[in-house]
């Protein structure tokens, strides 16, 4: 039986991210990590179907400018029936391989990554454009907090058993939604 026992659950080795509000009801999140991987290995994790759902989620399409990049969570609760998310539809909006890959779609607005090197690692700046209710908010930056952690272990060889995601990981988005929540408050602040 598969399982998430060898996985990080402490989501407080990552620093938190950053909301900057835009204009009208649109949010900028910013999150940023050190990888000790190589660009090229980082890319693979962001574009490749079989890597991307060791920590994110399903991938269909390819990663060129202008192609579909359609995303299907995966960390989804399932209470025995099969329950399985909806593809939602995308596209690069650009794809400089290995260092920046945009992508959009209706649910999650503009995903941005900028790859760069670190040494012999690499730096990752996540950005995501959201236009969702002021308390969501929050809940999208520890989404992602959480997904970028498992970004780190997928690097080291390591695979979410997404079927036992809710059980394992959600007390541990709980638990970095209300660190944010401590730091920022609720709601939509101008910069955070």
């Amino acid at each position: 039986m598969a399982s998430n026992t060898e996985m990080n659950k402490d989501m407080a080795r990552f620093e938190l991210g950053t909301v900057t509000a835009l204009d009208g009801d649109r949010a900028q999140l910013t999150l940023t990590r050190d990888y000790e991987a190589p660009m090229e290995q980082i890319w693979a994790m962001l574009t490749d179907p079989e890597q991307t759902q060791k920590w994110w989620c399903k991938v269909r399409g390819q990663a060129r400018t202008g192609s579909s990049f359609d995303l299907k969570w995966l960390n989804v609760k399932d209470e025995g029936h099969g329950i399985e998310t909806d593809w939602w539809n995308g596209r690069v909006v650009n794809a400089e391989e290995p260092h920046v890959l945009e992508v959009s779609n209706s649910m999650h607005g503009t995903i941005r990554v900028e790859l760069s090197a670190h040494g012999t690692g690499t730096t990752l700046t996540f950005t995501n454009i959201i236009s969702v209710p002021d308390e969501v908010v929050l809940m999208s930056l520890a989404g992602w907090h959480v997904h970028l952690d498992h970004l780190q272990e997928a690097l080291e060889g390591k695979s979410v058993d997404w079927p036992h995601w809710w059980d394992d990981f959600y007390p541990c988005w709980e638990q970095i939604h209300a660190a944010y929540a401590a730091v920022h408050g609720q709601g939509r602040p101008d910069t955070i």
